[in-house]
C-alpha cells in the first residue's frame, strides 16, 4: 500500500469522517488524535472536532467553568466508532474551522495522516452539528456556517 501525501488525503475529504493524525500544536510527547472532520460549503475549509477519552478531565473543567458546555460533549464508543479502544468524548465546545491547505500544515510530518472512516453514521454527525451550534463557548460566525454544513 502506498502513502499518499496528507495533502492529496485531505483535499479528498467531502463527507464528513474520521481522521487520525498528530497535530504540530500538541506537546511533543502527546500522541496522535481522531478528529470528526465536517467539510464546509466552501470546498476549502474542514471543521474539525477532537476525540478525546479524558472524558472527567473534560466534564471537570466544564463543571468550573460553564456547565452548560457539559452537555456539548458527545459520548461515542466503540459501538458507534469500531476503532476506539475505550469511551470517549468529541469535543463540540472547541471546534476548528480549517482551510484544507493549513490542516496540511498542523500534521506533524513523522506521522501518518489517515481517514480511519470515510463516513460516520448521520445520527453522529447530526448530534456532533447540534452541540456544536448549543455550545455556548463556539463563536456565533462557526455556528452559521455549521447550520449550512447541514
Amino acid at each position: 500500500m502506498v502513502d499518499l501525501p496528507p495533502s492529496l488525503v485531505i483535499g479528498s475529504v467531502t463527507n464528513p469522517c474520521i481522521i487520525h493524525f498528530k497535530d504540530v500544536k500538541h506537546a511533543s510527547d502527546a500522541p496522535p488524535h481522531y478528529y470528526v472532520a465536517v467539510p464546509l460549503n466552501d470546498d476549502v475549509s474542514l471543521l474539525l472536532c477532537i476525540i478525546t477519552s479524558q472524558i472527567e478531565k473534560r466534564t471537570t473543567f466544564y463543571s468550573k467553568s460553564n456547565k452548560t458546555a457539559i452537555s456539548c460533549l458527545v459520548p461515542v464508543d466503540k459501538h458507534a466508532l469500531p476503532f476506539l479502544t475505550r469511551e470517549s468524548i468529541i469535543e463540540c465546545n472547541q471546534p476548528e474551522v480549517l482551510p484544507k491547505e493549513e490542516l496540511v500544515k498542523r500534521v506533524n510530518p513523522k506521522h501518518k495522516f489517515n481517514v480511519t472512516q470515510r463516513d460516520i453514521p448521520p445520527d453522529l454527525k447530526g448530534k456532533v452539528l447540534d452541540a456544536i451550534k448549543r455550545s455556548p463557548l463556539v463563536e456565533p460566525f462557526i455556528k452559521k456556517m455549521v447550520e449550512k454544513a447541514k
